[in-house]
């Protein structure tokens, strides 16, 4: 009988062709649950904004004599939906003070909803690497009338060249006169 000593290696050289291909598709699952991680972080901070801009808008339902900028609802009328003094406009600059308004019911309301407003958007909003927290203005719109809700936020998910991008969200809140 016959021992063979000679022994060819073929076996190494397929194993270790195989722990190859293995760590590939390894990486590449890791990469994808990377992926799946950011999008779902952004996607939770635009439900987000979109949530709290909805939020701020049925705010502005309940409080109509803060969203023109009266102190009595009887007033609202002669400013033929003139939105231009509401306490709800927002440079997204100061922060809104509610101290600031000398007892007026509807416009501590107002600056109390842009404040909570403002603290929920960053609290839920990603920041990432230090960026800035969410910006958030609340303006009159020139072509409508309407009051313009404005959220944007540092994203988290690269463009092609690898910078992050703002996200942004947006909507026209065009409160009813009330009816006499």
């Amino acid at each position: 009988m016959r021992i063979r000593a000679h022994q060819r290696g073929d076996s190494l050289i397929e194993v270790l062709v195989a722990i190859v291909i293995f760590s590939i598709g390894v990486l590449g699952v890791a990469l994808m649950q990377l992926k799946g991680m950011q999008y779902t972080k952004q996607s939770g901070s635009r439900t987000t904004a979109i949530q709290q801009a909805r939020s701020l808008a049925d705010a502005m339902r309940a409080n109509p004599d803060g969203v023109y900028g009266v102190q009595s609802e009887s007033a609202i009328g002669a400013l033929n939906g003139n939105l231009s003094g509401s306490y709800y406009l927002y440079d997204g600059t100061t922060a809104p003070d509610p101290s600031s308004c000398s007892g007026n019911v509807a416009c501590v309301q107002a600056k109390t909803d842009l404040k909570n407003w403002l603290a929920m958007l960053n609290a839920a909003t990603v920041t990432p690497n230090g960026g800035s927290a969410a910006r958030a203005v609340v303006s009159v719109n020139a072509n409508t009338g309407a009051l313009t809700i404005a959220t944007s936020w540092n994203g988290i998910v690269p463009d092609t060249s690898g910078n992050t991008t703002d996200d942004k969200y947006q909507f026209d809140y065009q409160p009813l006169a009330p009816q006499h």
